[in-house]
């Protein structure tokens, strides 16, 4: 049976666990609000450029253009979204077991394109192909950061080392449930369908033309999809951070009451038992004296 002194030190070891995550509860619940707002603010614009890309094409936009061109596909890139630190639940494991699924259905070879040590580290010992990595940006997103990943990723594609690439990420949905999606990046699927008709090509007007405006705006787009990537991401970790510190913080809780029970029991069990040879010992020297 351990003792009261050991009990104590438990105790003390566990209160201060429950401060650290505590306070990387509240750090999270921070950060969260800041990134939710990002991820929720990323949906409708990028939901939007789609539409202005589909008007575009519709009107004679050019539909040749290298981010649109289909080819046989002999390479398959990943560009696989973690995070850099742990603490968050089952967030980089949902997202890894969703890449390996997709890994484990492609006929042809893929090459990683990572974001976040996470991933990295997952696929790296186990003898993937990682071509290109790069740190989880900054809580801010900056745009520096997103288009050093977009054009890798472009340029890849277009000069032939991939021919379809994807994006795996942790989609936010709610503060309680995010899902891990691997979706198409590139090439881009044409939003115009099949040949517009003259009614839709007479339906708008652009200045410039609508090949200057494809040139311009469909890199922008792949811009935004992966801003929105990594967006999602960043608000799903700090979700899945603030629920598992939170139920850490609640264990420790339930941990110290129990390990406060047991202290008061042995300790209560150890006066009893000092006062049972007090008084057992002055029985014993009354019954001397008497004798």
């Amino acid at each position: 049976m351990p003792s009261t002194r050991d009990i104590r030190r438990r105790i003390k070891g566990v209160k201060n666990i429950k401060q650290v995550t505590r306070a990387m509860n509240m750090i999270a619940a921070a950060r969260l609000r800041r990134a939710q707002g990002k991820a929720e603010s990323a949906r409708p614009y990028a939901e939007r450029l789609a539409q202005i890309l589909q008007d575009v094409q519709a009107g004679g936009g050019n539909a040749k253009h290298p981010l649109l061109v289909k080819r046989e596909v002999r390479r398959v890139g990943l560009l696989l979204i973690t995070s850099d630190r742990g603490l968050c639940g089952a967030f980089n494991s949902n997202v890894v077991r969703e890449a390996s699924q997709f890994l484990a259905k492609q006929t042809a070879p893929v090459g990683f394109v990572t974001v976040g040590k996470k991933g990295r580290d997952f696929f790296r010992v186990r003898g993937a192909t990682l071509d290109e990595h790069f740190a989880q940006p900054s809580r801010d997103v900056r745009l520096e950061e997103v288009g050093a990943i977009s054009k890798r990723v472009m340029a890849d594609y277009t000069s032939g080392k991939y021919d379809q690439i994807y994006v795996g990420y942790s989609r936010f949905i709610s503060v309680l449930k995010s899902a891990p999606v691997v979706t198409q990046l590139l090439p881009i699927a044409s939003t115009g369908g099949e040949q517009p008709s003259a009614e839709q090509k007479s339906a708008y007007e652009f200045e410039p033309t609508g090949e200057v405006l494809m040139n311009t705006l469909l890199p922008q787009y792949v811009e935004v999809l992966i801003y929105r990537a990594l967006v999602e991401s960043l608000a799903s970790e700090q979700a899945a951070r603030m629920v598992a510190m939170k139920a850490a913080t609640d264990s420790a809780s339930d941990m110290i009451e129990g390990l406060t029970r047991d202290y008061n029991r042995i300790r209560q069990t150890s006066i009893t038992t000092q006062l049972l040879e007090v008084v057992s010992g002055a029985d014993a020297l009354a019954k001397a004296r008497r004798g």
